[in-house]
């Protein structure tokens, strides 16, 4: 029986037993709060023809690491790369399905739950929330990345699970539940999710990185001149972002000092906005100067997982020493979205973490390089 119909019968059953007089909460088994009740909506959120992430029954490997510590750990045995922030994803492998049927044919247990989007809920998102209320934007990049982004009280619960709830090894793009997505904030936005050899989720983010040893040129940045926009809508307002950098930074103090990149969502005022952004720049392996940035803009971070260049390899250790961190701004009121790529360049001396000098690649930083006009009114 397809999806539709599955879900149909299952709906007309829940409301017979209802009606019936049997109380909602024995057909609506297992729930455990508003977002973690799979429901029968056939919108299809990742244009596969189904609801279910095409992804979920993948190869990939599907490492979590902690955004607020650095804490790793493995839960599959393939090598392709993947990654987020939160916390410990050991718990994918017990939370998965494929005891009981294959991932595709996953069949929730109790009947649709569908919810009131409120008022300030935008037009294009009301279906969406009515399905899932943890849904809290959509962002695009280029032709190659298109997906919800979702937020819940429970970091761990989108590492392992899809838009409909479903167990997914590939998990969901999403914001860590430290600040909540309101109208006017955070100011920094970051959000994680894993990336497979596919290109699925944030596959395409490693692309951007110039330093790679799969590109062989670390001055080709053809990719980031290719896809220099992101395109971030939430459910209160839609914005662009022009990307102004793309960083490699541990997460483990036994490979040096650790750039708290993921604490940053708000900012105590305009030195600190402008010493957090020029840290980021003094990492950057792109620099880009028709992408300026000043105190009041909002910024958009994504962060997956990286492994090697000076710390365990994939081979050696699932668990993912690195993130590659991508940076964005947002469009401001009455300027264009478009990004000038003629202006820029690889950085030809990114500051790296500690193990990548000692243990890859040799030497040490050399300095802050990029232009100072990049940062309205810096005083650093």
């Amino acid at each position: 029986m397809d999806f539709i119909k599955r879900h149909l019968v299952l709906f007309i059953i829940g409301a017979a037993i209802i009606v019936a007089g049997v109380p909602a909460s024995i057909v609506i088994a297992n729930s455990a709060g508003k977002s973690k009740e799979p429901n029968g909506s056939t919108i299809d959120v990742y244009g596969n023809g189904n609801t279910s992430s095409s992804s979920s029954t993948s190869s990939s490997t599907s490492t979590s690491t902690s955004s607020s510590s650095s804490t790793t750990s493995s839960s599959s045995t393939s090598s392709s790369s993947s990654t987020t922030s939160s916390s410990n994803s050991s718990s994918s492998t017990s939370s998965s399905s494929s005891s009981e049927a294959p991932e595709e044919d996953y069949e929730p247990a109790y009947a649709p739950t569908y919810y009131t989007p409120p008022d300030y809920v935008q037009t294009d998102f009301r279906d969406l929330y009515s399905v899932n209320p943890d849904i809290v934007g959509w962002i695009s990049i280029g032709n190659w990345l298109d997906r919800p982004v979702m937020q819940s009280d429970d970091n761990e619960y989108y590492l392992t699970h899809d838009f409909y709830g479903n167990y997914s090894r590939m998990g969901s793009l999403y914001v860590n539940s430290g600040v909540k997505v309101t109208e006017n904030g955070p100011t920094n936005t970051i959000i994680y999710g894993h990336n497979d050899a596919g290109g699925s989720f944030f596959g395409g983010l490693p692309e951007y990185f110039n330093y790679s040893v799969s590109t062989g040129n670390w001055e080709n940045i053809s990719f980031y001149k290719n896809n220099p926009v992101v395109t971030y809508n939430t459910i209160y307002k839609n914005s662009r972002y022009k990307i102004f950098a793309g960083i490699l930074v541990n997460v483990y103090e036994e490979d040096g000092t650790v750039f708290p990149y993921h604490t940053a969502r708000n900012f105590g005022g305009k030195s600190d906005f402008d010493n957090f952004v020029a840290n980021v720049l003094d990492r950057s392996t792109f620099i880009n100067p028709d992408v300026d940035i000043q105190y009041g803009d909002r910024l958009l971070t994504l962060s997956t997982c990286m492994w090697g260049y000076g710390t365990p390899s994939l081979s050696e250790s699932y668990d993912a020493h690195l993130r590659w961190v991508i940076f964005a701004r947002e469009v401001r009121d009455g300027e264009s979205a478009s990004v000038d790529v003629s202006r820029a360049y690889a950085n030809p001396d990114p500051l790296f973490h500690d193990a990548y000098y000692y243990n890859y690649a040799g030497g040490s930083w050399g300095g802050r390089k990029w232009p100072r006009e990049i940062i309205k009114d810096f005083a650093g």
